[in-house]
């Protein structure tokens, strides 16, 4: 066969596999971002599992002392989902608690968040936007009014990463 024709059968396959290159990153398995991860601030730590189910928990340094509108709170679980090329965006809820007096359930939060990772899928920037709901208030109920609504601005500037096995 002559190359010029050999070309245009295999130009489409080959146009086909560059564009996969180009944008790869957008197509990445959840193995690639399947993982433990660990954010270490000045004054707190965050530590982020995501299972490669699409589900995710994290547990926060401050939840045992008081977080967002005072309370303590619980261990987050979530669920997660590619929206962008290296980008996933992430759903936690968790339980709100007031030790002031005796010890009360109070409500539960809602807390959003966009995870941006880096090329090597080692390292990602977070922010993320919160709600919390006052007991008997179902927070995914249309019309639910927070009690609280919060953000992680703390988080700029930090990156989490992949807890290495090594």
């Amino acid at each position: 066969m002559k190359p010029a024709r050999l070309f245009l059968i295999l130009r489409p396959i080959l146009t086909s596999i560059l564009a996969l290159l180009a944008f790869g990153t957008s197509l990445a398995s959840a193995d690639s971002f399947a993982g433990t991860y660990i954010a270490t601030l000045p004054e707190r730590a965050e530590i982020l599992q995501l299972h490669g189910d699409g589900t995710a928990e994290i547990t926060l340094s401050d939840q045992v002392t008081a977080g967002a509108g005072g309370f303590t709170f619980s261990d987050s679980f979530g669920s997660w989902k590619v929206t962008g090329a290296r980008k996933l965006s992430a759903r936690f809820v968790n339980l709100n608690f007031d030790i002031t007096g005796v010890p009360s359930y109070t409500g539960a939060a809602v807390v959003d968040y966009t995870l941006q990772f880096a090329p090597n899928f080692r390292t990602f920037a977070a922010s993320c936007q919160g709600k919390i709901y006052p007991t008997g208030q179902d927070p995914f109920a249309p019309g639910a009014t927070p009690a609280v609504e919060f953000d992680c601005a703390y988080l700029n500037g930090f990156l989490y990463k992949r807890v290495p096995l090594e």
